[in-house]
């Protein structure tokens, strides 16, 4: 089955979509829609697609069998809701509503419809977070214990990058880009206990011309099998991107920079010619990471093939996974409690800032 697809919103985050809905072999692209006619236009020329101004007019033209949202997170709720009101599955760019209130309501409207909707979590399917999670299906690290997310060097609140609509969020463009380590944090620690299980305290460390709330911010929460989640979120520092996952038998860290995945020591007793092997082992890890990635561009190089592109574009890797469940009826790659719960973790992030 070849899934019609079209896009709504042809700023800066579509270009992905847009690419990958060319590219994937399960996916038709047809049209694009943006209020701004030059804008669709060049897009629809682009890629040779039907362009529209008025997302009720492409939803009554074109035979279409998944949409993506593309938009400021302040029209998510509105057009997702116009496009499930025809039956139509949508995928919504990240944040996916302004608040959890927003994000139950459009559960619901969802679920009395009978339609689905997922959420861009691209990040969990990074390439070394796909080796991490595998290796924890197969109980590889034993029983987990805690799970720290590190992202640091994240866009500064005033530093204007999505759009104009950024400077409305409390953390501006800095908020914008939270989702990425919480999600992370659910995917790999799983979900809090309950929401008294969490906590969140933020900072603003520099002065911003607008009313900025909060430009860092830590959130920590336990869950039902007792693990100790912890996700860190700074602006403008050196940009780094960890999660660290540990186990009762080991313990390994992704680093999403450099796409690599590394062993944690677990022992800082050990001898000397311990932690010189361990030393060994580590620069192993992170050489071995880089050839495996270098092997996999190379052969995108010579074969750009989807199969290939998919492999080191985690965009297209969900969209792929996606397609397919659409035209299966297989349960989506990323489960509307994941993008729940992001939204819980996120306003928690939000009452620490407007209480300090």
């Amino acid at each position: 089955m070849t899934l019609n697809a079209a896009v709504v919103g042809a700023g800066v985050v579509s270009g992905t979509h847009l690419s990958a809905l060319e590219r994937n072999p399960r996916t038709n692209l047809v049209a694009i829609c943006d209020i701004d006619e030059g804008r669709a236009t060049d897009v629809a020329t682009k890629h040779d697609i039907k362009a529209y101004t008025d997302i009720d007019e492409m939803l009554e033209a074109e035979d279409l069998d998944w949409v993506h949202i593309c938009t400021s997170v302040q029209t998510h709720v509105s057009l997702a809701k116009k496009v499930i009101d025809k039956g139509i599955p949508v995928m919504i760019e990240k944040p996916i509503t302004t608040t959890l209130d927003e994000f139950l309501e459009l559960q619901e409207y969802a679920e009395e419809r009978g339609v689905r909707f997922s959420e861009v979590h691209q990040h969990a399917f990074d390439p070394a977070m796909r080796v991490v999670t595998e290796r924890m299906k197969r109980g590889d690290l034993g029983r987990i214990r805690s799970v720290e997310v590190i992202f640091t060097g994240l866009t500064p609140p005033d530093l204007e990058q999505r759009g104009s609509w950024t400077m409305e969020l409390d953390g501006g463009e800095f908020e914008e880009g939270l989702p990425h380590p919480l999600y992370l944090a659910l995917t790999a620690g799983g979900y809090p206990e309950s929401e008294d299980a969490i906590s969140a305290i933020t900072s603003l460390a520099n002065d911003y011309e607008h009313d900025f709330t909060y430009d860092n911010a830590s959130v920590q929460y336990r869950t039902n099998g007792g693990c100790l989640v912890s996700v860190k979120m700074i602006s403008g520092a050196i940009p780094q991107r960890l999660v660290v996952v540990h186990g009762e038998k080991r313990s390994l860290m992704a680093d999403l920079v450099s796409q690599t995945v590394m062993k944690v020591a677990h022992d800082p007793t050990s001898t000397s010619l311990s932690k010189v092997r361990y030393n060994v082992e580590r620069s192993a890890d992170l050489i071995g990471g880089v050839v495996g990635n270098a092997s996999t561009v190379l052969k995108t190089k010579y074969d750009d093939g989807w199969e290939n592109l998919k492999q080191t574009n985690p965009h297209y890797y969900q969209i792929d996974l996606e397609s397919r469940a659409i035209a299966s009826g297989r349960p989506m790659p990323v489960p509307i409690e994941e993008s729940m719960w992001t939204m819980v973790l996120l306003e928690a992030v939000r009452e620490a800032a407007r209480q300090n």
